[in-house]
């Protein structure tokens, strides 16, 4: 039978202990293996790059992940890992519930689900369930365990269909570049670009922080000359604005957040085929679609 923990935001004790009656252990083994066969079935795994965003059926993967938490170690020593003592302020920094067991090659899995406040039932207010055909009241704390698996860890592959969710869990900086405030800065000095520096910083979010991260990363400016860039923008109907200084042509930066976010998209590539390379890719991914073109 599978045991359930708790991944606490309390850095003294992240990995806390269901204690389970047996029914209910038993119900929740069944709960969590019906939910990892329908992750598993998925027809589809990429590694995860911060640029492909998986659709239904497929899922992104990082390799050599680091168990930092030691969620593997709970799973295989369930009795070393301390009791969960219920308590409001408990529940409501639970991050993550999971679950597990040890493989026959001894690899250990790992059933991750996203928590938060929202699923603790507490006895703040007046909470009611239905049992018997009749509402009764629950008079000590519980939580819900959610219909679906926010990621499995198995060995030192981590799998997930939403980064999202994932990092609600984990810390997945080192596997997703964000642009830093001197990366940007160095990105408004770049000879393509003119910017106004502290606008740029204000505006950047962390989507903008990843999109500037990815142009950089695909030296986009400098492999493409400005008037070949304004053209293709143009074919797709998308306006650049591009200005002389000092006898040079710039791509002025927009400080509308929106249209700034419209730009760096294109910039990306982020469309269905490729403006620069003409490669046609899958829908919001930089996978090339193996699609014939006419003529």
């Amino acid at each position: 039978m599978l045991n359930l923990f708790a991944l606490v935001k309390d850095p003294a004790a992240r990995v806390q202990r269901f204690s389970l009656a047996k029914d209910v252990q038993l119900e929740i083994t069944a709960y969590l293996e019906k939910q990892e066969i329908t992750f598993n079935a998925a027809e589809a795994a990429f590694i995860f790059d911060g640029k492909y965003k998986p659709d239904s059926g497929e899922v992104l993967y990082i390799d050599d992940f680091d168990d930092l938490d030691k969620l593997g170690a709970a799973v295989a020593e369930p009795m070393s890992v301390p009791e969960v003592v219920p308590s409001v302020e408990l529940f409501e920094n639970i991050s993550a519930l999971f679950s597990g067991r040890v493989e026959k090659d001894k690899t250990v899995t790992v059933l991750l689900q996203n928590f938060d406040r929202r699923r603790v039932l507490s006895t703040k207010g007046f909470t009611i369930f239905q049992s018997d055909d009749t509402f009764k009241r629950v008079e000590g704390l519980g939580l819900t365990v959610d219909y679906k698996l926010a990621a499995i860890l198995q060995g030192k592959r981590l799998r997930f269909t939403s980064f999202h969710n994932a990092r609600q869990i984990f810390d997945l900086s080192g596997h997703y570049v964000e642009a830093t405030d001197a990366d940007i800065v160095a990105f408004a000095d770049m000879p393509a670009i003119h910017a106004d520096k502290a606008g740029l910083l204000a505006a950047a979010d962390t989507w903008i922080r990843r999109k500037l991260a990815l142009v950089q990363q695909s030296q986009i400016l400098s492999k493409f000359a400005l008037p070949d860039i304004k053209k293709a923008a143009e074919e797709f109907g998308l306006a650049i604005a591009v200005e002389s200084f000092d006898g040079v042509e710039k791509i002025v930066l927009p400080l509308d957040k929106s249209e700034l976010k419209t730009l760096l998209r294109f910039l990306d590539e982020d469309i269905y085929e490729a403006v620069f390379s003409k490669t046609r890719y899958v829908t919001n991914s930089k996978r090339e679609a193996k699609i014939p073109k006419k003529g």
